[in-house]
């Protein structure tokens, strides 16, 4: 039996399993990039420049469109719940500016040294990781620079050194200006402001020449102008208390005047149909009239609306129009006194 079997396998043919190697010829000057990191659809897959870039471009448009509709939504969700210590009505701009970064949070950005630096404050869940780093699917031309933060902190800044009421063309400064440290910076938040809480003075000699035509210039003498210069820079409240109005106090963490008449803000708007509360002023204001009032009115600011005319003193309404012509009397001729 078992030679039986031995004879069968013997006259069976052999399978020979031979590896293809599948070789791929690329045009001259065309270099594949292999990414180490691939897309979850595509594992294994060669991404060439020119797909990668139309890719990313698709998908961060697609990546755009979807954050800005999230974001309206969210603000069209909070709108009804928004009281004045989140609105600040603008009305250089005429528009209403939302505050909603906390002050003390502004200024913790505000220390940041690099971009990446942010990564330990954000949501892990909400960026692909991939963007922040150097080489990977989103990297070469689709990434630009990646900017310093301008931390608030002691920076050159040129300032002149001859006086403002200098009129002589004859006498002239040199130097006429140099640069010193002044406190320049960002604090990621229109409440803040980068100003110095340390400074000193420095006097400078400068040279005060005369000038003098087909001739060499002559030394006249040493003028001493003082310069303060900023040595320790910090992001402080921009509002400051002398900002605030006898109705508004101040609430140094929040950087701003606060109004007090809690029961007129409340009245004012009961009628935001034709008013608007303005938290700078604390006062109730008519909104922007859309129209002209018609012929036998006129606009009342008390009541944000076009009101009927008021009738003439001394005249009734219904008064009709045979009693009002018993009131006109006709001109007589006088005739002059002969003596």
């Amino acid at each position: 039996m078992c030679r039986k079997m031995a004879a069968g396998l013997g006259k069976r043919p052999m399978l020979l399993v031979v590896p293809v190697v599948l070789v791929l010829l690329l045009p001259d000057g065309t270099v594949p990039v292999v990414q180490a990191q691939q897309s979850s659809d595509r594992t294994g897959a060669i991404i060439f420049p020119d797909e990668l870039s139309t890719r990313y471009e698709q998908e961060r448009e697609t990546l755009a469109k979807e954050k800005r509709e999230s974001s309206r939504r969210r603000t069209d969700e909070a709108s009804d719940e928004l009281d004045e210590d989140d609105v600040r009505y603008d009305y250089d701009n005429g528009s209403e500016e939302f505050y909603g970064l906390p002050i003390d949070y502004a200024r913790q950005l505000s220390e940041l040294n690099s971009t990446s630096d942010i990564l330990n404050l954000l949501d892990p869940d909400s960026i692909d990781q991939r963007i922040f780093m150097d080489g990977g699917e989103y990297s070469g031309r689709d990434i630009g620079v990646n900017p310093v933060p301008a931390a608030c902190e002691p920076d050159s800044q040129l300032v002149s050194l001859r006086p403002e009421n200098l009129t002589s063309s004859r006498y002239y400064y040199y130097p006429s200006c140099t640069r010193v440290k002044r406190c320049s910076g960002c604090c990621n938040t229109n409440q803040l402001v980068c100003e110095p809480v340390a400074n000193r003075t420095i006097l400078y000699k400068v040279n005060i020449l005369e000038y003098r035509s087909g001739k060499r210039d002559k030394f006249s003498h040493f003028d001493l102008v003082p310069v303060e210069e900023h040595v320790r820079c910090k992001c402080q409240c921009r509002v400051k208390e002398w900002h605030c109005t006898e109705r508004q106090v101040y609430n140094p963490n929040n950087c701003r005047c606060e109004c007090t008449n809690k029961e007129d803000r409340n009245r004012c708007l009961q009628e935001r149909q034709l008013k608007q509360w303005n938290p700078n002023t604390c006062t109730c204001d008519c909104l922007p009239r859309n129209e002209e009032c018609t012929s036998g009115s006129h606009y009342d600011r008390s009541a944000c609306k076009c009101l009927p005319q008021k009738p003439w003193p001394g005249r009734s309404r219904n008064q009709s129009l045979e009693e009002r012509r018993k009131l006109i009397v006709k001109p007589s001729p006088v005739l002059p006194d002969p003596y």
